[in-house]
């Protein structure tokens, strides 16, 4: 069976932690291997669960395995790659002295970004034996960035290749001239960087638009809630991506709210998780819950 992918994306406190800890106890229930990974900076998990987790995948019961990533990790593993990949191609400048401009590429933007993106594709690698590997995200606007990231990546990286490949061609001219014809482009440490991430990217744009990546809005009955549930729609629509499933959660029999999502997200499966008395906390709590499909 081919794994699939789930992003569990909305507003901040709608309830994303609660729904996808519901909707990856009720896949396991089916005998499929899952993975929960929490992605967003706030955990909720461990609560929602009554189990400590880690940044390590913790087994919560039979076929679900939940973790807790922690992103400022991977940040400073990214820092550190950057740093080894400078010292790398800059060995022969040493005299430049660019130990001192490490410092300051802690505050590089969408570092937060790249550095979820890197915590996905761990997951993903590390996890080729689930059936099932659900994502709960971060609010909206940081959400947006990460899933847009390698898009905007790609038109810069294009950019920056052409104008490598011109000052290749420069420095080629140059040599021809002093030492006979020599192409550098071949082994040029800094455009064999840009195309490796090139291809990182496009890989990236490709599975995030593929039909085994789904998507899962959750909103709750109130206006701000659905005013940034449509804006993640046209995000998402400007992305070629397709919004699959919405959940209206803390539903209490709001009919007319309701239809306002249907028409708003016409091609999407529309659920309802009716609101509960107690919060949904512990196994055998979660264990009860249903997410209905909608007439």
């Amino acid at each position: 069976m081919e794994q699939n992918v789930y992003f569990f994306i909305g507003k901040g406190g709608v309830g994303k932690s609660t729904c996808s800890a519901i909707f990856a106890y009720q896949q396991s229930r089916r005998e499929r291997k899952v993975v929960l990974n929490s992605i967003d900076p706030a955990h909720n998990l461990s609560d929602i669960f009554e189990k400590k987790l880690s940044n390590k995948v913790s087994k919560v019961r039979s076929n679900l395995f939940a973790l807790e990533t922690d992103i400022n990790i991977w940040v400073k593993r990214y820092l550190k790659e950057i740093e080894n990949e400078v010292r790398y191609t800059y060995k022969h400048q040493t005299a430049f002295n660019v130990d001192k401009y490490f410092k300051i590429l802690r505050y590089s933007p969408g570092l937060e970004e790249y550095a979820i993106l890197l915590a996905i594709q761990n997951t993903l690698e590390k996890n080729k034996d689930k059936d099932i590997i659900i994502f709960d995200t971060p609010p909206t606007a940081l959400t947006i960035k990460f899933i847009s990231l390698p898009y905007s990546s790609l038109i810069w990286l294009d950019q920056l290749s052409n104008l490598r490949n011109v000052i290749l061609e420069k420095k080629e001219i140059i040599t021809r001239i002093h030492k006979g014809k020599k192409n550098e482009k071949e082994t040029d440490n800094v455009l064999i960087k840009l195309n490796d991430m090139v291809s990182e990217f496009r890989d990236l744009v490709n599975k995030f638009k593929s039909e085994s990546f789904h998507y899962i809005v959750v909103i709750n009955p109130d206006k701000l809630s659905l005013f940034e549930s449509t804006r993640i729609k046209n995000e998402f629509g400007n992305l070629k991506i397709k919004i699959n499933s919405v959940i209206l959660n803390k539903y209490i029999g709001e009919k007319i709210f309701l239809k306002k999502i249907k028409d708003i997200f016409p091609d999407s499966k529309i659920s309802v998780l009716e609101k509960q008395k107690e919060e949904i906390i512990g196994l055998e709590c979660i264990g009860k819950q249903k997410l209905i499909l909608s007439d």
